[in-house]
Parts: C-alpha cells; structure tokens; sequence
C-alpha cells in the first residue's frame, strides 16, 4: 500500500512539474472568497481569512485549478485534499508557531479538455487533534473554462 501511495505521488507531482512553463505567461480565471469558520464541539476549529481560487490551462491539454488559503486552526495540524486526473492525495497544512498558514495548493488537475462552461472546484480540509477530525468541505466560486473562453480547446 505504501509503494502505491508513493507512486501515485511521484506521478502527480511529475504531471503537476510539467504542467508548469515558466518562460510562458498563462492566461488566469481567477475567484476570490471572504472569510468562513468552521468548528466542531470537540474544540477544532478551522477560520479561512481568505480563499483564492485559479484555473489555467496546462501544457498537456487539461486545466489546472488551484487555491491560495490562508487562515489559522485550533488543532494539532491540517491537511488538504487534491485531484490529479483521478489520483487523491493529502497534502500537509504549513503552519507557524501561531497555527497560522497561508499556502498554494493545486486542487486538481485534467489531462485533457474539459466542455463545461464554468467549473466549480472543490477540496476538503482536514484539521487534527489528538484522535479527533474536523473535516471541511469547501468549493470554489464558478471559474470560467479558460479553455473555451480563449479558444485553447481547438
């Protein structure tokens, strides 16, 4: 199980490398949400200061979405949620000594074209403490398909 886990995150992390151009400018859908807190009556908190949701073509033909988060958690550490193309992984919350984080994590990712006209991304946030969860469901605001919208799916 644990070969898997790790191969399935070699291939994500290989796919999310050549995904990226850096002598390319991309065009970017981008979307911003305000402030939400979550909490359980175990104590866990997760307050989010903001969310900045971002869609762009990738170089195989696919979109990439992503979300800067920033916010702080009641709770021992975090983790987050992405999709490549049908792999899941959790990925770890950097926090300071304050509990406090602000991170870019790639959501997902598609290998080929997507037809719908907007697309609403989603994750889960996951904040631990002890033997205890709290999980959070978030979504993003509708991005539209930069790939219809740019006449990059021709």
């Amino acid at each position: 199980m644990k070969l898997k886990q790790i191969s399935l995150l070699f291939f994500f992390i290989l796919a999310l490398s050549a995904c990226e151009d850096k002598n390319e400018t991309k065009p970017v859908i981008s979307c911003t949400k305000n402030e939400e807190s979550y909490s359980n009556q175990k104590g866990i908190a997760l307050n989010l200061s903001s969310q900045e949701w971002h869609l762009k073509q990738n170089t195989i033909g696919g979109v990439d979405v992503g979300v800067i988060i920033s916010g702080s958690i009641q709770g021992d550490s975090a983790t987050i949620r992405t999709y490549g193309d049908g792999l899941i992984a959790d990925w770890k919350i950097n926090l300071n000594a304050e509990k406090k984080f602000k991170q870019d994590v790639g959501v997902f990712f598609t290998a080929g074209p997507l037809s719908q006209k907007t697309i609403t991304a989603k994750t889960v946030i996951m904040v631990y403490k002890q033997q205890d969860t709290l999980k959070v469901e978030l979504s993003s605001c509708p991005l539209q398909n930069i790939q219809l919208t740019t006449g990059l799916n021709d």
